[in-house]
C-alpha cells in the first residue's frame, strides 16, 4: 500500500512538472492593439492623458481643468520647439538690358566724320591692300564729347627724284584726339561737329626723319535715315630732315597747308551702304628742294560697308592715291574690318 502510494505521488509530480513546462514554452498571447485615437506608447502627452484620466476616476471639481491645463501647456511647449516656417520673397528676374544703340563711325574711309564715339565705346579697326599694306587704328569714347585713339597709316608716301615712282613709307604711326558736339546736340537740325588733331611720331626711313600732323574741322549731317553728308578742311604740317634737306610745309605759305576734304554716305538696304570720301596725304621728295620736298596729293576712295553684326563691320573697295596723276595702276584695292565693344562702357556705367 506504501509504495502504491508513493507511485501515484510520483506519478502526480511528474504530471506537474510537464504541464509547468508546456505552458512555460508556449508563446503569449498577442496584446489588443490601442484604439486608433488611444495614445500612443511612449508619448509624454499620452502620459499626461492618463494621468488626467486617472485622476478623473476620483471626480472632483477642478481636477479635470487641472488635468487639461497640464496637457496644453506641454502641447505649447512642443510647438514653442518646432521651427517656423519663414516666408521668402522670390527674387524677380533681371530686367532686359536695352539694345545699344547704332553707332555712327569715325571714319568715312580714309577721312574723318564730325560724328564721336559714345562714352567707353571701344574701335578698332584693321585694313588691307592688294599692294601689301597694313594698317590699322584703335579708339575709345571720352564721355560722348571726345575720344583718344593710336593708328598705323600707310597713306605717307616719299621718293627720291621728282620724277620717280612714290612708295609708301609704312608703318607710320599717328596719335589722334577729337573733340565736339554729337548731331542734334544743341539744337534741332544741328550736325555733328568734331574738332581734330592727328599728330605722327618721328619716323626714320632711307636715311631721312619725317613727321607729319593735321588739324581738322569736319561737319556731317544724316539726310534722313540712309544717308548722310561730310564736308570739312584740314590744316596740315610736315617736316623731312636729311642730307642736304631741312624742309617744312608751312615753309611755302599758307596755302600749302589748307584743303578741303569730305564724302557721302548711302544705304539703298538695310545693313549696307556705300561709300564715296575724298581725302589728302603728304608726300615727301628726298632729292627735291625746300620748295618742293614736301606736297600735299589727293587720294579717291570708294566702296561699300556691310553690318555683319552690332559689333562687326566689313569694308572693301577702291583707293587711288594720286588722283592727279589719273594712273590707275596706282590704284589699289582694299578690304577692312572693324569691331566695336560696348563692354566698358557698361562696365564704368555699373559702377555709378
Amino acid at each position: 500500500m506504501r509504495s502504491s502510494s508513493r507511485f501515484a505521488m510520483s506519478t502526480a509530480a511528474l504530471a506537474a512538472t510537464l504541464a509547468a513546462s508546456v505552458a512555460y514554452a508556449q508563446p503569449a498571447s498577442p496584446q489588443p492593439l490601442p484604439p486608433p485615437d488611444g495614445p500612443r506608447p511612449g508619448d509624454p502627452y499620452a502620459v499626461g492623458a492618463a494621468a488626467a484620466a486617472a485622476g478623473s476616476a476620483t471626480p472632483s471639481a477642478g481636477s479635470d481643468a487641472d488635468s487639461a491645463t497640464d496637457v496644453d501647456r506641454m502641447r505649447m511647449h512642443r510647438d514653442a520647439q518646432m521651427p517656423v516656417p519663414v516666408a521668402v520673397a522670390p527674387v524677380p528676374p533681371d530686367a532686359p538690358r536695352t539694345p545699344d544703340p547704332a553707332i555712327n563711325m569715325p571714319e568715312l574711309l580714309r577721312s574723318p566724320t564730325g560724328w564721336l564715339l559714345p562714352a567707353a565705346v571701344l574701335y578698332s579697326k584693321t585694313s588691307i591692300d592688294t599692294g601689301g599694306s597694313v594698317s590699322s587704328t584703335a579708339r575709345v569714347g571720352l564721355g560722348d564729347v571726345a575720344e583718344f585713339g593710336v593708328s598705323t597709316t600707310d597713306d605717307v608716301r616719299a621718293k627720291l627724284m621728282a620724277t620717280d615712282a612714290t612708295h609708301r613709307i609704312q608703318p607710320y604711326a599717328l596719335a589722334t584726339f577729337r573733340m565736339g558736339v554729337a548731331e542734334d546736340r544743341l539744337f534741332r537740325g544741328q550736325p555733328g561737329i568734331t574738332l581734330g588733331f592727328d599728330k605722327s611720331f618721328e619716323r626714320a626711313s632711307d636715311n631721312f626723319k619725317t613727321r607729319v600732323a593735321q588739324l581738322t574741322l569736319v561737319a556731317s549731317k544724316h539726310l534722313g535715315a540712309r544717308a548722310a553728308v561730310h564736308v570739312g578742311g584740314a590744316f596740315w604740317d610736315a617736316s623731312i630732315v636729311g642730307g642736304s634737306v631741312d624742309a617744312t610745309l608751312h615753309d611755302g605759305g599758307l596755302g600749302g597747308q589748307v584743303r578741303a576734304f569730305g564724302g557721302i554716305q548711302v544705304m539703298p538696304i538695310a545693313k549696307s551702304e556705300i561709300l564715296v570720301d575724298l581725302s589728302w596725304a603728304p608726300e615727301f621728295c628726298y632729292a627735291c628742294d625746300a620748295g618742293s620736298a614736301i606736297r600735299l596729293r589727293p587720294e579717291l576712295s570708294w566702296g561699300v560697308r556691310y553690318e555683319v553684326a552690332d559689333w562687326m563691320h566689313l569694308e572693301s573697295g577702291v583707293r587711288v592715291p594720286n588722283i592727279g596723276d589719273a594712273n590707275l595702276l596706282d590704284a589699289q584695292i582694299f578690304g577692312s574690318v572693324t569691331f566695336t565693344s560696348w563692354a566698358l562702357h557698361h562696365a564704368v556705367t555699373s559702377l555709378k
